[in-house]
């Protein structure tokens, strides 16, 4: 019979190892089968939380299991042969197995959480991008978090490391000035709001750049011009440079000058009035805004009619369409009494010189 001491000690180390690898199993089996049973009863009108929440917590947790198993497993093995070293460094990976699980879950959930809030951001009246600013915010506070949390496990004190990076910061931040005003242009970007994702801007102060914003980066800002060009502009631009939103302007404005000729004069005041009834009836124009047809200036080759019509925002192509319509309107209206448009004309006098005798 074999005595009992050598079965503690020759043993005893291998037990506990089988012990440890059948409750990895078991446990790795088990999430499957839960995972397994919440996809299945997972329906559309749950929460995003609730909905995903197999595909949050199934990898992070197998990750967990067999990462928190093998360093138990290292540990037995390291304790039983005398390896103190091995022991001393595998010991605390157990619970920063566990730290590093529930992070990467958070940061799954976040992800999550806010891609649901950036698909209601027209109902909630925030713009997506500010929604991906706080979900990256979100992301970084986590992960700070979490690395304190796992500095601490090692028996790293955090409070030198803090120190010496607040002495790195300074140097780097000397060292990296445009990449941190870029930085901080991303995010003044993301949360004042000054343009969102497919807003239409313009940048006086760069040749009066126009493009339509595609992408806010934390960097860089991507507006695609209108000959369907990617330019990537810096974000601290954006901060020296004054910008205009065309995509947030009520009104465009037509701003024109016909003339009649002067042999018109006595249907002047008739045309007027009819041109101001039937461009005000138009449904794209403002009239109760800044509306004005009037008899300008006498000109040098004909009777000035000067107009300033605000049209209701609406894009480009179509401003350009409702413009037209509102000549043709004139040209109508002046045909109708008439009259006719003027050309530039310069009347030469000639004297009839006398005769050689």
């Amino acid at each position: 019979m074999i005595p009992e001491e050598y079965v503690s000690a020759s043993w005893a180390w291998l037990v506990e190892s089988a012990i440890g690898i059948f409750i990895i199993f078991a446990l790795s089996l088990s999430l499957k089968k839960f995972v397994g049973l919440l996809r299945s009863r997972s329906s559309k009108a749950e929460s995003v939380g609730r909905k995903k929440i197999h595909k949050i917590i199934y990898t992070p947790l197998q990750v967990a299991i067999w990462g928190f198993g093998i360093a138990y497993l290292l540990d037995v093995i390291g304790t039983h042969f005398g390896l103190d070293a091995i022991a001393k460094y595998v010991r605390p990976l157990k619970p920063a197995f566990i730290v590093v699980c529930f992070n990467w879950m958070a940061l799954r959930w976040v992800k999550e959480v806010f891609k649901h809030l950036a698909k209601k951001s027209e109902k909630l009246g925030v713009s997506s991008g500010t929604i991906y600013a706080l979900s990256k915010l979100c992301s970084f506070v986590v992960v700070i978090i979490s690395l304190m949390i796992i500095f601490q496990i090692f028996g790293l004190d955090v409070l030198p490391l803090l120190t010496f990076g607040g002495i790195g910061v300074a140097g780097v931040a000397l060292a990296a000035q445009d990449m941190i005003a870029n930085f901080f242009g991303g995010a003044m970007l993301h949360f004042t709001r000054t343009f969102s994702v497919g807003d239409e801007i313009v940048i006086p102060a760069q040749n009066n750049f126009e493009g339509e914003v595609k992408e806010i980066g934390w960097y860089i800002t991507m507006v695609e011009d209108y000959y369907r060009r990617p330019v990537y502009l810096p974000n601290a631009l954006f901060s020296k440079a004054y910008v205009i939103n065309e995509s947030r302007r009520s009104h465009r404005r037509i701003k024109e000058t016909i003339s009649v000729r002067y042999e018109d004069l006595p249907n002047l005041e008739k045309i007027i009035e009819e041109l101001r009834q039937k461009i005000g009836a138009h449904p794209s124009v403002d009239e109760k805004t800044s509306f004005s047809i009037t008899f300008s200036k006498l000109g040098d080759s004909g009777l000035e009619i000067y107009f300033y019509i605000l049209v209701f925002r609406v894009g480009y192509i179509k401003f350009m369409q409702i413009k037209q319509d509102l000549f043709f309107i004139a040209e109508e209206v002046v045909a109708k009494y008439g009259a006719e448009f003027c050309y530039p004309t310069t009347t030469v006098n000639l004297l009839q010189s006398p005769k050689n005798s």
